[in-house]
């Protein structure tokens, strides 16, 4: 008998697919970015960045979701589905660090370089959530046990462990907003965009939504030696 949970090699799996995820994350958040492209129109680009928060960000929960059907909920799931549905996950985190780096590469001076700041940080505190909550993902993989008293739960019978991701609006979120409103006369009024976003509003309202995202997972394990595990989600 064993006291250690029985993840199925699936999810054990995934969690392994996960790790050079993480790790990829964690260390460009932070890398050095040649400034090298100038800046036309600071106020395009704000929006534009604006705009894609907007359409990327919220797609998380569908690209999270869509984990949970290739493989955390399918038993079916091998080898090949597992790093197939990891990697459709890493491009889309990929876009988003290329989004995060090509604002840092904006070579800007006085108000404009005020705004490349803002946007980067916006960018930043969305991707160290995500990267703490790839963390636990791959930690919780990795030593379910830990995690099972981490979080308080019973070491034996059938256990469920949440892993949550919360997005929270960027603190940036406002500031950014008013240096729009600064420059409202020169934002693109056509196209895509609709005009300066709003200064202040509750929760991530800014990017369309009312408050904080709580995208969750549940992953099931049997202790104490039992023969099966199941896996479970539930959003």
């Amino acid at each position: 008998m064993s006291d250690e949970p029985m993840l199925s090699p699936r999810m054990t799996l995934l969690g392994e697919a996960m790790r050079p995820v993480w790790e990829k994350v964690q260390a460009e958040i932070d890398q050095r970015v040649p400034q090298a492209e100038v800046v036309v129109g600071m106020g395009a680009v704000v929006l534009h960045h604006f705009q894609s928060l907007r359409d990327n960000v919220p797609c998380l929960a569908d690209r999270i979701n869509r984990l949970m059907d290739d493989v955390v909920t399918n038993e079916a799931a091998g080898d090949a589905e597992v790093y197939r549905a990891v990697g459709r996950f890493e491009a889309f985190l990929d876009d988003l660090l290329t989004d995060y780096r090509s604002v840092r590469a904006l070579n800007a001076y006085d108000d404009d370089m005020e705004a490349r700041d803002l946007l980067a940080g916006v960018y930043r505190h969305t991707l160290v959530e995500i990267r703490d909550w790839l963390a636990e993902l791959v930690e919780t993989l990795a030593d379910p046990m830990s995690a099972v008293i981490k979080q308080g739960l019973p070491t034996t019978g059938y256990v469920k462990l949440k892993l949550n991701l919360t997005l929270t609006a960027a603190p940036q979120l406002g500031q950014l907003s008013r240096w729009a409103e600064r420059h409202a006369s020169a934002l693109p009024r056509a196209g895509n965009y609709s005009g300066v976003p709003p200064a202040r509003k509750s929760g991530l309202g800014i990017w369309g939504w009312g408050g904080a995202a709580l995208l969750g997972w549940w992953i099931g394990g049997a202790l104490a030696g039992d023969d099966d595990c199941g896996c479970d989600g539930d959003d």
